[in-house]
């Protein structure tokens, strides 16, 4: 008794697609695994620059400053909140006894490792003051009010 050449074909081209299938779902996802606390770094854009550390951030703009009160940690799709503070500048010097215009704020991002999209929200008024885009490792753009 002989077989003919397809009904053997058809095993092995079953077995290859499982095979195949195999070792697709084996590897995982493609994109890579952003979860966990954002590492020490300087990040700069328009307008905006920010040194991360182990405990929040420190934020510098054009004619104002922010921290970060909290550690910046991303969930596996890279997005993040976090709470602390913006302070509005003025040109001119600080005059002895003034109260800094200081408010609560959130900072909603994302990031890649590599890029970060951050938007920054006054808590107490509602109010957005922007959204930026920083890079790792960039110099900020930042222009002094004077």
């Amino acid at each position: 008794m002989t077989r003919s050449r397809s009904h053997l074909a058809a095993p092995n081209g079953i077995f290859l697609l499982l095979v195949g299938a195999l070792l697709v779902t084996s590897a995982g996802p493609c994109a890579k695994d952003l979860a966990g606390p954002i590492a020490a770094s300087e990040w700069g854009g328009d307008h905006i620059g920010l040194t991360v550390s182990a405990t929040g951030g420190a934020l510098e703009y054009d004619c104002a400053s922010g921290t970060i009160d909290q550690p910046i940690v991303s969930a596996t799709d890279g997005n993040f909140v976090a709470e602390g503070t913006h302070t509005t500048g003025h040109g001119g010097p600080i005059m002895q006894g003034e109260i800094p215009d200081r408010h609560p704020a959130r900072y909603d991002g994302w990031t890649d490792g590599e890029t970060m999209k951050l938007t920054v929200t006054l808590t107490d008024t509602g109010q957005k003051l922007g959204e930026f885009t920083l890079v790792r490792g960039q110099s900020p753009h930042v222009f002094r009010c004077l």
